[in-house]
């Protein structure tokens, strides 16, 4: 019934423990790695399907509201803009001035909160209702960043009991994410009228009422920005979430990955996004390994160093545009097949360059028969993985060192160690040949638990 509602967000508050200087941006528009923290609410919730926004400005509404025409432009979503003069005397004030554009369900937010788009989705799925309201909360108290700060929330067989900032018994803390109904603008107008003008106040009111339940946040990710020091937090745990440790090789878990994340995040902050796009960051990466390859093909010591060189640095930049395009919410299904090509390609182009500069000098056939047998390896370790998807449904079974040895990552790294001692050539047979024998030993443990495939 309400499978994508609208959503409301919280704009306008001073939050002036984060934005004390006036001359600093107004909160909304703080920015964290490339996007505002406003953005960045707005595309968690399109990454949900929602397209719908009522936004409330308040303090330094003349600043902020002219950014929305972008915005709806650029996001393809609807913003209304929701103005409240009596921001001053807390934030349920805000929530009310959007009772008369709502008269169903929605979503509500705050501005200053970062969330994963998955956590939308669960909370729709939670309440399922609409006799209450329900609140997001998160139990891992434990682990809640300034959690003297935090709201508390004490939850008793799914609906919540008690919510505040000071509440001594509590087993969860409120992540600022609610699903709603319009007689939450009734507790509203019954808190302000008992001097409180708090959302808090009028959860609270719902609470007494048993129309205020809790769904649980789980594993996914939330942060409240509104401090300095959160803000800073909150860049260096976006920047920790691109760290794949289940899908990362050796060399990019311990060496590409701590760099390609720090470059990402200097491009984003540095550079506009609609100058530098993943798909560029691919086409560079890629242009690398072409400029590699081709001097790889003059053979020599020095030129081939600097092509080991340049290829490590399109390894790379290879997961910088993953990167990219998981913190600006523009990964795309052609950006990563895209990728993918131009990953076959680049292995196709160092095989070949690193061959014929070795046949240059030693003009055998054998020569080439190695760079295809070397050639095949790493073509095959990647197509085993994802017809084994194709046909079984799911992501391939093993994780362990086999799988990470069979990586590009590990290829590329492999054929630099090899420029550097001077023999790319024969570190290029060497790493063939242990995906070669990835591969059948990963075939073969397929089969020995082999499933029914339909041909």
């Amino acid at each position: 019934m309400y499978a994508r509602p609208p959503v409301v967000i919280l704009a306008a508050g001073r939050g002036e423990r984060l934005c004390e200087d006036e001359k600093k941006p107004p909160k909304p528009l703080i920015s964290v790695l490339g996007l505002t923290l406003l953005e960045r609410v707005i595309l968690s919730c399109k990454g949900a399907g929602i397209e719908e926004f009522f936004i409330v400005l308040g303090y330094r509404e003349a600043e902020i509201e002219p950014r929305f025409p972008e915005w709806r432009k650029k996001y393809k979503v609807s913003i209304t803009t929701v103005k409240n003069q009596d921001w001053r005397n807390g934030n349920g004030t805000s929530a009310l001035a959007c009772s008369p554009f709502l008269s169903s369900a929605f979503l509500l937010v705050m501005c200053d909160h970062l969330f994963d788009p998955q956590v939308i989705a669960r909370l729709i799925a939670g309440g399922n209702d609409g006799e209450a309201c329900y609140l997001l909360v998160d139990r891992r108290t434990e682990q809640v960043f300034d959690i003297e700060d935090a709201t508390r929330v004490q939850v008793q067989d799914g609906r919540i009991s008690a919510i505040g900032k000071g509440l001594e018994a509590y087993n969860a803390v409120d992540t600022g994410i609610f699903l709603c109904w319009p007689f939450l603008f009734d507790a509203l107008r019954q808190a302000q009228l008992e001097g409180d003008g708090t959302l808090s106040g009028g959860i609270r009111g719902l609470a007494k009422q048993k129309r205020m339940k809790a769904v649980d946040l789980g594993e996914h990710f939330w942060l409240d920005v509104d401090t300095p020091k959160a803000l800073k937090h909150a860049r260096k745990l976006l920047m920790k979430r691109l760290v794949k440790t289940d899908e990362d090789g050796f060399i990019s878990q311990w060496f590409n990955r701590p760099l390609s994340v720090r470059f990402s995040a200097q491009l984003i902050t540095h550079c506009p996004s609609e100058q530098v796009t993943p798909n560029m960051i691919s086409l560079a990466s890629f242009f690398l390994i072409l400029l590699g390859a081709f001097l790889f093909g003059f053979g020599g010591y020095a030129v081939s160093l600097a092509a080991g060189i340049l290829c490590q640095i399109g390894s790379i930049m290879d997961g910088c545009d993953g990167e990219v395009a998981r913190l600006t919410f523009r990964t795309s299904r052609f950006g990563a097949w895209m990728d993918t090509l131009f990953d076959r390609y680049g292995d196709a182009v160092i095989v070949t360059g690193v061959s014929y500069g070795f046949w240059r000098f030693h003009p055998t056939p054998w020569v080439w028969l190695g760079g295809i047998f070397a050639l095949t390896g790493f073509l095959l370790a990647s197509y085993t993985k994802k017809e084994y998807a194709i046909r079984y449904g799911g992501g391939f079974p093993n994780k362990g060192v086999w799988a990470k040895l069979i990586k590009r990552d590990l290829r590329i790294f492999m054929v630099l160690l090899g420029a550097i001692l001077g023999y790319p050539y024969f570190f290029l047979l060497a790493i063939g040949a242990v995906s070669h024998l990835g591969i059948g030993r990963l075939f073969w443990q397929v089969y020995k638990g082999r499933q029914t495939v339909t041909r």
